[in-house]
């Protein structure tokens, strides 16, 4: 893994990779997910502990967003096969997405299913494709972080123990109330399998 710009945990890796995207490369993504965006759903469906609405990108489907992905899956020294389609989100004022894990969870028929997909998700890349006004921060409760959306910026964090598809329940983290403007952001996982 490159070195982020800021290492925010070590245990688990939480590091910030800041002025990763351009503004027109953000904005770029912003547009594309205009057009597709649908009410967000967790692992088991759709859910008042999450509220935003997300668009799928195929990262192979456009030469662009295979481009961006790729730096990210450079980045963090993973196969870009191993990634899940890039997800974006837009939060709306109240908007939020409450703690939570980004390992599937393997008690569930929805986890099973898309564990047996590619495996655990062993690492979430969130770039925030925007600034946030007020509100929106991403934050690890066990961590004691707070992380202030910042346009073009690039958050990257182990779900598992190093080495291993063992969740770390350190790895939880969540998405603070957005109280003023939108949030914008694009994830990508990565898994342990190709997908």
């Amino acid at each position: 893994m490159k070195e982020p710009t800021v290492t925010l945990s070590t245990e688990p890796f939480v590091g910030l990779y800041e002025r990763f995207w351009s503004h027109e490369e953000c904005q770029y993504v912003i547009n594309l997910a205009k057009e597709r965006l649908a009410p967000a759903q967790s692992q088991d469906g759709y859910s008042e502990s999450r509220t935003s609405d997300v668009a799928w990108i195929g990262h192979f489907n456009c030469g662009t967003i295979y481009s961006l992905c790729n730096r990210i899956a450079e980045t963090i020294d993973q196969p870009l096969n191993h990634a899940e389609h890039l997800q974006a989100a837009r939060y709306l004022v109240g908007g939020k997405f409450d703690q939570h894990v980004d390992c599937y969870n393997l008690n569930s028929e929805g986890g099973k299913y898309f564990y047996s997909l590619g495996g655990q998700r062993l690492y979430t890349a969130i770039l925030y494709l925007n600034t946030t006004l007020e509100g929106g921060q991403t934050f690890f409760p066990h961590l004691d972080l707070n992380i202030t959306p910042t346009e073009g910026n690039l958050l990257v964090f182990e779900n598992c123990y190093s080495g291993t598809n063992n969740p770390h329940p350190h790895s939880l983290h969540g998405s603070s109330v957005l109280e003023k403007g939108e949030k914008w952001i694009a994830t990508l996982w990565f898994c342990e399998r190709e997908r």
